[in-house]
């Protein structure tokens, strides 16, 4: 996400370089002071220092205070966690975590008076007093925490920081862990950015509108290879390629993992965090829902206190943001249609998710949490990261389920110039959800169910309309029906080549083709494929490997240093479908060039991942009969100890006519302008799992699909019946609280 500087090109700014590293007093008028070294960001180099900040920008921040007995934290973790302890799967209920664990109301005082003296305005302090959020103007934030907020350019981005560590009175220290909010260089990035699919527009101001329309190019494929294209050279051994899914169907993502009738998440409440909040989710899913066979949603939204008191800026288009959170909620009503959907809102991308996430976690609202934004890298200021692993250690705790998106650059070697695994994903205390590319095929798996009411009356412009396109918006149509199930997946990792040249046959103007085989005429770039998304995963330099991953990803390396899995936590955990290449129908209300109204395109990203394996935790907790909680000591037990109910992502090792060659791929087409052929085709051939790439998905478990996906609800029932392996939090890297 690229980020606007606001407010550099005011006359009135004339600050020089030099006086930027001029502290102030100190903290808060305080005579003496601490410096929090790790709530300052380590890309904030005096190298890249670029400007001042203006006085008058708002800064949104929060000060954390650490958890009262981190020791016994530890030990609850841990014996919650451990088969044979007398507290294994005995929760802490949010009252009782507060009372062991909860900052006292006194220090929570001390920390406001502080900051109030400093001309901060309190916005929050959450039941469980973890932190006191504030807000006021840089001005106000630079006298608090005697620093001076500017400009830096880094990691390809212009993003603001601290110029020193911040500072707390010496009467603070010890009630003081972290300042977070500060710099915005831990921008979050949302994991459903693939490449070429739909554009973000920005429209200040405008907090309702809905996101730029998109819509996915034709021909496309209904199911794995129903269409193909003949390409004039054979690629991987084959001219013959499928043509890329117009986007699988919620029954077809059923019939991908085995889901029957019964396996609905009854009973089950899954939250998921995202920024703003959009006007027509109910009725997008409910519309969904109807067209497409599934029940209709129970979904609630919630605002949490004093997330919404800013005004839309450049940084922050609400509408670019819906789609992010439609998807979300559709992949978890695919995979548990009968469980209650609850979504917490954020104001924005940037560091604020924190909010989000205390929210469910403090009150348990839910006992499962699906997160589909990421940092990339691990390049986040420490105490921001202690903070949050702080959050997370409280939902393992009080028996809830985290499971994160890994990240969608792959290693991070094109964006960082070193591969990398990514934050939260990194994180011990959460599942991190890795990416798979799918070829979904007639057979007997998948369900349907009945829905709440006939759809409503199409735009007469939409996609959807009389059908939609090859009748994948007609209930009745074999795509909205049982009868699917796995070719095979592979690890996400796209290559991208380009090709030039014609499709035939194609009929004029906007109408769909309706062939079943095609023939390309021109040419592919010569330089071959080139990297363009793909599932994040790798060795973790932050967080030591975790006691239920010895043993299992020991060989696991990194690739740039080459580490193994004995140095760090590897990740993913596990893995579900994410490539927008064959990707996941979604619908949405989206502002076209003839209006807004619901419309339906393919996406893709472990955004898609994450919320899916969110819904089939809670079909988890269905079939057990009670909450499972966090979920990796009893996935990685299923693993070692129920292996035939996980499919080994191994594209190394396949051999299936599905392929079409000897690695598989797919040819695409995109719309030029994302609405209609009116304007023009695009092509290209999209390789699913790029060869050069670190994530390579082998035989057992690898960096990038984890220990594979499941291969169907059976991996489901086993883990409610395994014995999960133990989980003892490691107190011996410092950088883990």
């Amino acid at each position: 996400m690229s980020l606007s500087i606001r407010g550099l090109a005011v006359a009135t700014i004339t600050w020089c370089v030099a006086a930027l590293a001029v502290t102030g007093v100190a903290a808060g008028g305080a005579s003496a002071s601490t410096r929090l070294a790790d709530s300052r960001p380590s890309w904030a180099t005096p190298a890249a220092l670029r400007a001042p900040v203006a006085d008058s920008e708002i800064v949104h921040a929060r000060v954390y205070l650490p958890w009262r007995d981190a020791a016994g934290l530890a030990a609850v973790t841990r014996a919650v966690s451990t088969p044979g302890s007398a507290s294994f799967g005995r929760y802490l209920t949010p009252e009782q975590f507060r009372s062991r664990f909860s900052p006292t109301t006194g220090d929570v005082a001390d920390v406001s008076d502080w900051l109030r003296g400093a001309g901060l305005r309190i916005v929050d302090v959450p039941t469980d007093r973890q932190y006191v959020a504030v807000e006021g103007t840089v001005r106000d934030a630079s006298r608090a925490f005697d620093t001076t907020l500017a400009t830096y350019d880094a990691l390809g981005r212009v993003m603001r920081a601290p110029t020193s560590a911040p500072a707390v009175p010496a009467s603070l220290v010890g009630k003081v862990s972290a300042i977070v909010g500060l710099d915005d260089g831990a921008d979050a990035i949302p994991a459903a950015s693939p490449p070429d699919e739909a554009p973000n527009g920005t429209t200040p101001g405008k907090v309702a509108d809905p996101g730029v329309g998109f819509r996915s190019g034709t021909p496309c494929s209904t199911s794995w290879g129903e269409k193909t294209v003949t390409l004039p050279t054979a690629v991987d051994g084959s001219t013959t390629k499928p043509l890329a899914p117009c986007g699988y169907t919620p029954a077809q993502v059923r019939g991908l993992y085995g889901l029957g009738s019964g396996d609905t998440g009854a009973g089950q409440t899954v939250a998921f965090v995202g920024a703003n909040a959009s006007p027509t989710i109910v009725s997008d899913v409910t519309q969904y829902s109807r067209l497409h066979n599934l029940p209709d949603p129970q979904i609630s939204q919630i605002v949490p206190p004093g997330i919404y008191q800013h005004p839309t800026t450049p940084k922050n288009d609400p509408g670019a943001f819906f789609g992010e959170q439609t998807l979300d909620a559709e992949a978890i009503h695919t995979t548990a249609p009968a469980a209650k959907i609850l979504y917490v809102a954020s104001s924005n991308a940037n560091q604020d998710f924190d909010r989000s996430v205390k929210a469910i976690v403090d009150k348990h609202l839910a006992p499962i949490i699906s997160i589909s934004y990421g940092f990339g890298g691990e390049s986040v200021p420490q105490g921001f990261v202690n903070s949050l692993n702080g959050i997370f250690a409280q939902a393992v705790a009080t028996g809830i389920g985290i499971f994160v998106s890994s990240g969608d650059n792959g290693d991070e070697l094109t964006t960082l110039g070193k591969t990398s695994v990514d934050f939260y994903a990194n994180t011990p205390n959460v599942t991190a959800v890795g990416g798979t590319s799918a070829a979904i095929v007639a057979g007997a798996g998948g369900s349907v169910f009945g829905t709440g009411g006939r759809p409503a009356a199409a735009s007469a412009s939409s996609s959807t309309a009389g059908g939609g396109i090859y009748g994948i918006d007609d209930p009745a149509n074999p795509v909205n029906q049982p009868g699917w199930t796995r070719a095979f997946e592979v690890g996400w990792q796209t290559g991208f080549t380009s090709a030039t040249g014609t499709l035939a046959p194609l009929p004029t103007g906007a109408t769909p083709p309706t062939s079943a085989r095609y023939t390309f005429t021109g040419s592919l770039d010569p330089a071959g494929p080139t990297f363009s998304g793909g599932g994040g995963g790798g060795i973790s330099t932050v967080f030591p490997q975790p006691s239920y991953q010895k043993g299992i990803t020991d060989g696991a390396r990194d690739g740039s240093s080459g580490a193994t899995g004995t140095t760090g936590r590897a990740l993913p955990d596990i893995s579900a479908l994410a490539d927008p290449n064959t990707g996941f129908l979604v619908g949405q209300t989206q502002k076209f060039t003839d209006g807004s109204y619901y419309d339906e395109y393919r996406i893709g990203g472990t955004s898609l991942a994450a919320p899916l394996m969110a819904g089939m935790a809670a079909v988890a907790n269905q079939k057990a009969g009670r909450d499972l909680g966090f979920l990796n000591p009893r996935i990685y037990a299923a693993y070692q100890q129920k292996t035939a109910s996980l499919y080994d992502v191994d594209e190394a090792d396949l051999t299936s006519a599905a392929e079409y060659g000897s690695t598989p791929s797919v040819f695409r087409v995109n719309f030029t302008d994302g609405e209609s052929a009116v304007g023009g085709r695009q092509y290209s051939l999209r390789t699913l799992e790029l060869p050069t790439q670190s994530l390579q998905s082998t035989r057992g478990y690898d960096t990038a699909t984890g220990v594979g996906s499941p291969r169907d609800s059976s991996f489901l029932s086993v883990l409610g019946t395994v014995t999960p392996l133990p989980y003892t939090p490691d107190r011996k890297s410092p950088k883990v609280p």
